[in-house]
């Protein structure tokens, strides 16, 4: 029994050790950028303040979002939660309300979010460093 026991728990390790080792993931502040947004491409998107409305929804509460839904493509929004706020001092208002959008020509670095969200094909989720951003 002993060398039964020993056996099992040998061919298990492996699979109880991958549990403990650091996976790193490339997302959030510190990973690569995967696209960049240039000045010249001029988009507009809706800007708004995530609160925290669902008890059950904790998906990046508390911070602000960028849509962005491609012309001729009704399907295709790019949702994008803004990293530095800091360059946002126009929008700030936008904190004190809830189901309120504005407009902002914006341009900078996304990366992916460390949270996957599931979603339609055609949308996309990412975290935006922010190089640009003008109220409309």
């Amino acid at each position: 029994m002993n060398k039964s026991l020993t056996t099992i728990l040998l061919l298990c390790l492996p699979f109880l050790d991958c549990c403990h080792k650091d996976v790193k993931k490339d997302c959030g502040c510190d990973s690569k950028i995967v696209a960049t947004i240039p000045d010249s491409a001029n988009l507009v998107g809706q800007i708004s303040y995530k609160h925290q409305l669902d008890p059950n929804d904790n998906y990046y509460n508390n911070e602000f979002w960028i849509g962005y839904t491609e012309p001729n493509c009704g399907n295709c929004i790019h949702h994008m939660i803004v990293y530095n706020d800091e360059v946002l001092s126009d929008f700030q208002y936008l904190k004190d309300s809830t189901y309120t959008t504005a407009s902002i020509k914006f341009s900078g670095y996304l990366k992916n979010v460390c949270i996957e969200n599931f979603h339609l094909a055609d949308e996309t989720f990412q975290h935006i460093i922010l190089s640009k951003a003008e109220k409309q």
